[in-house]
């Protein structure tokens, strides 16, 4: 406490409060200024025979306080994300080789510049993708699109070219082209390229797609 009444020397009790809550990082400026606010407001109505330079010291710092253990009940809380993407060697040859980007769809550009309209039109919510090496040799890129619905999938979907495609059972549809595949499933638009092409290629790109297939059927926008 010794911090909060000697560090912001100079600072009003307002000032001050802010300050803290801010480094806590659980509020925005706005919100931490209503909850300092609303406490300070709740106290001064039942002070009785204390004065308000007491009682307005007192309000800001219950403020902290309760910002404190929001933060505290926030960092306790279990993550909800799912991870989509098999895990390396779950599938033969196939190694996980970077981390899961996610873009949000107002960022989707910084992804697929020039194309990304095309899927926010569609009701895309946001875009994960990563890398994957089969064999040590062969690099291939995996994309998942999750968009707001089934409806938003079977556009993108249907809006690719099937020409030179091969139909295979996976999904909701699915079609398999040189060096790469593309399926739906329920809200999810899914995209596996690999660099190379060749018929062992696409045995296993086509195994990596049935194991993420296998991923999102247990998410919960499939349940």
């Amino acid at each position: 406490m010794n911090f909060f009444f000697s560090a912001h020397e100079g600072f009003s009790w307002r000032q001050r409060c802010l300050s803290v809550l801010c480094a806590l990082k659980s509020l925005d400026t706005e919100a931490t200024e209503r909850l300092c606010d609303l406490c300070v407001k709740a106290l001064e109505a039942r002070r009785t025979r204390r004065s308000a330079s007491w009682w307005r010291p007192c309000g800001y710092a219950v403020a902290v306080i309760l910002a404190a253990l929001l933060v505290g009940c926030r960092s306790q809380a279990p993550s909800t994300a799912i991870d989509f993407y098999p895990a390396s060697n779950s599938v033969p040859g196939w190694v996980k080789s970077s981390e899961t980007r996610t873009f949000e769809a107002s960022h989707l550009f910084e992804y697929i510049d020039g194309d990304a309209e095309k899927y926010v039109q569609a009701g895309v919510v946001k875009t994960l993708t990563s890398d994957y090496r089969f064999n040590g040799r062969t690099d291939a890129t995996v994309d998942v699109y999750v968009m707001g619905n089934a409806a938003g999938a079977r556009k993108i979907y249907d809006s690719e070219s099937a020409e030179g495609s091969q139909p295979l059972t996976l999904g909701d549809a699915c079609r398999h082209a040189k060096g790469s595949l593309t399926f739906r499933q329920g809200p999810y638009f899914v995209r596996l390229v690999a660099f190379e092409d060749s018929p062992e290629i696409a045995t296993a790109l086509t195994a990596l797609a049935r194991a993420l297939s296998n991923k999102l059927s247990t998410s919960p926008a499939n349940q």
